[in-house]
């Protein structure tokens, strides 16, 4: 087992509701975080993960930044674990902690008496994470990332053939 904070440099997000208006427009967003989630596969694996920790979501969950997505600013409800590539793989570091049982526990420790569900960047630090050899962190990683844009692109395939057949039903009851 080793510390998150050994091999990641982690740093919380601010304080956007004081975001002049001009600059409003590149802010984080939750709609970013779930695009970027879901094309995990797309990011490069040496890009930083964030770290999302909202009270209202069932569960904190990590990916990796998309290049479009790099230069936003990022709210109090968000982490960037900037991580030792040479380490670690980020698409495997992304598995562990969204899915990690283990890493769960050590949350819900860290969380006790909490008013609000939310890790600072010393309390990521402290997580201990287990690290496999390098070669089986990849192909948990690669796994997971691929896994997951597999999902994203069988509903949007989903909803697109939703969408034709509602269309077909419209234009039935036109006529």
């Amino acid at each position: 087992m080793i510390k998150l904070g050994s091999i990641a440099d982690i740093v919380s997000g601010r304080n956007v509701a004081r975001l002049p208006e001009s600059e409003k427009s590149k802010k984080y967003t939750n709609a970013d975080f779930e695009s970027d989630f879901y094309r995990m596969k797309l990011a490069s694996p040496t890009s930083s993960i964030i770290y999302q920790q909202s009270s209202t979501a069932p569960h904190m969950v990590a990916t990796i930044l998309s290049d479009e997505n790099k230069n936003k600013f990022i709210s109090q409800v968000f982490s960037i674990i900037k991580v030792d590539t040479t380490k670690v793989n980020p698409w495997y570091l992304c598995y562990l902690l969204n899915q990690s049982r283990q890493l769960k526990r050590q949350y819900s420790i860290l969380l006790q008496g909490s008013v609000i569900a939310r890790l600072s960047a010393q309390q990521l630090k402290q997580v201990e994470i287990e690290l496999p050899y390098r070669d089986k962190q990849e192909k948990i990683g690669t796994l997971y990332a691929t896994a997951l844009y597999q999902h994203y692109l069988e509903v949007l395939h989903a909803d697109s053939k939703l969408k034709g057949i509602m269309a077909i039903l419209r234009n039935m009851q036109e006529q």
